[in-house]
C-alpha cells in the first residue's frame, strides 16, 4: 500500500479520518499512522478500507507522484468560499482522475492538430492572448461553431464531473508531459460550458503562476476569444435590448449576460443601459434561466481512447475498470463509450 493513496482514496469520498474509522471499526490513530507512512496495514484492515471506499484493493498500491491542481486550484482555494473538506475532495478526485487518464493514454496515440501556446500574462493582455490563440489555432471569423472540438483538436481533454459545489463551474491542469485537461461541473447549459472551457483555456496559456488578477483575466479572455471585438461589434450597433441579446446568443452561442456585458465592455452600451438591462434580466428571472438553451457540445476523445481499449486492443470494460482503480458500476458511470483513433 502507498501511504499517500489511502490519503487520496478517502479524500476523494469526501470523508475524514474520523469518518473512516467509524466506518471501518478501525482507530483513527491507526489511519493516521498508516497515511503518514509510520506503520503499515494489515490486510484484512486495508480490504476493510478498500470495501468502505468502495475502491479496488489495488488502486491503492499506485505509486504515482501527488498532483495538485495548480494555478486553477489556486484560484478556486481563493475565491470559492467552499470549505477545506470539500476542496480537499475535489482535489483528491481530480488527482485520482490525472492517474486514471495517464493509465489510459499510455496505450493510445492522440495527436494534436494544433499546438498549444503559452501566452503569459506579463507579456500579453487577455484579449491580444484571445487573438493570438484564434490565430495560432487557424480559426476563421465570428462565432467559434465548436468550442469543445476546437480545444480537443489541441490535445486538450475535456471530462465532465460532479463537483460538488455549483461555486465551481470547472477546473483545468497541464500535467508536466501529458495532454491538458478541463474538468466541467456537470449540470451547465451550454452557453455556460463554452464559457467556461475557455476561461480555463485562459489560465492554461496565460497563467503559469497565479496572479491577483487570474480570475479577472480568465474571463476577459474567454469573451475575448468567442466574441472578438472586431467581429461583434457591428452586430452590437444600434444598441442592446432584451430580444436582440436573445436573437445574438443563437448566433454567437454565448449566455445574453455575458453579450450584454461584452456590449458594455466594448462601449456600445452605456453604464445607465447596462444597469437597466441587467435590472431586466433580474425581472425576467433570465439570470439562472435564460430562454434560447441549445445542445451542449459533446467531448471526444476520451470516448475516442476508451474505443482503442475496446476495439483495437480487445478489453472488456471490467477490464478497463481495472486499468482506471475503478469498480465496474463506477466506471460505467464516470467512462461512456467511444469512437476510434490509431493503437500504438
Amino acid at each position: 500500500m502507498i501511504p499517500r493513496m489511502l490519503t487520496l482514496a478517502r479524500e476523494s469520498r469526501g470523508l475524514s479520518q474520523s469518518q473512516l474509522s467509524k466506518l471501518t471499526g478501525i482507530p483513527q490513530s491507526i489511519l493516521s499512522k498508516a497515511e503518514n507512512g509510520v506503520s503499515p496495514l494489515s490486510p484484512e484492515r486495508l480490504d476493510k478500507i478498500a470495501e468502505a471506499l468502495d475502491y479496488p484493493r489495488d488502486t491503492f498500491d499506485w505509486a504515482d507522484e501527488p498532483l495538485g491542481l495548480g494555478p486553477s486550484g489556486f484560484y478556486h482555494r481563493k475565491q470559492s468560499g467552499l470549505g477545506q473538506m470539500a476542496l480537499n475532495r475535489i482535489e483528491a478526485e481530480i488527482g485520482l482522475l490525472v492517474m486514471q487518464l495517464r493509465r489510459l493514454e499510455r496505450s493510445v496515440d492522440v495527436e494534436p492538430a494544433h499546438r498549444f501556446p503559452v501566452l503569459d500574462a506579463d507579456e500579453y493582455e487577455p484579449e491580444e492572448a484571445a487573438a493570438v490563440l484564434r490565430a495560432t489555432w487557424h480559426l476563421p471569423s465570428g462565432p467559434v461553431e465548436n468550442v469543445v472540438r476546437t480545444v480537443e483538436r489541441a490535445g486538450v481533454i475535456v471530462v465532465r464531473r460532479d463537483l460538488g459545489s455549483a461555486k465551481i463551474s470547472g477546473l483545468s491542469l497541464h500535467p508536466p508531459g501529458d495532454l491538458p485537461v478541463i474538468v466541467l461541473n456537470t449540470d451547465m447549459p451550454a452557453d455556460r460550458e463554452r464559457f467556461t472551457i475557455m476561461h480555463e483555456v485562459g489560465h492554461l496559456v496565460m497563467h503559469q503562476v497565479p496572479r491577483d488578477e487570474g480570475e479577472r483575466e480568465a474571463d476577459v479572455f474567454a469573451s475575448a476569444f468567442l466574441m472578438p471585438a472586431r467581429d461583434i461589434s457591428p452586430f452590437l450597433a444600434g444598441g442592446m435590448t432584451i430580444p436582440k441579446a436573445v436573437q445574438l446568443k443563437q448566433h454567437w452561442r454565448c449566455s445574453m449576460a455575458s453579450i450584454i456585458r461584452r456590449a458594455h465592455t466594448l462601449g456600445k452600451i452605456d453604464n445607465a443601459k447596462y444597469k437597466s438591462l441587467n435590472v431586466q434580466m433580474s425581472q425576467l428571472k433570465y439570470r439562472k434561466n435564460e430562454p434560447g438553451e441549445f445542445p451542449r457540445e459533446e467531448p471526444r476523445i476520451l470516448g475516442d481512447v476508451l474505443s482503442v481499449f475496446r476495439d483495437d486492443h480487445g478489453y472488456s470494460d471490467t477490464e478497463l475498470a481495472t486499468v482506471v482503480g475503478l469498480h465496474a458500476h463506477e466506471f460505467y458511470v464516470r467512462y461512456g463509450t467511444g469512437r476510434r483513433l490509431r493503437a500504438v
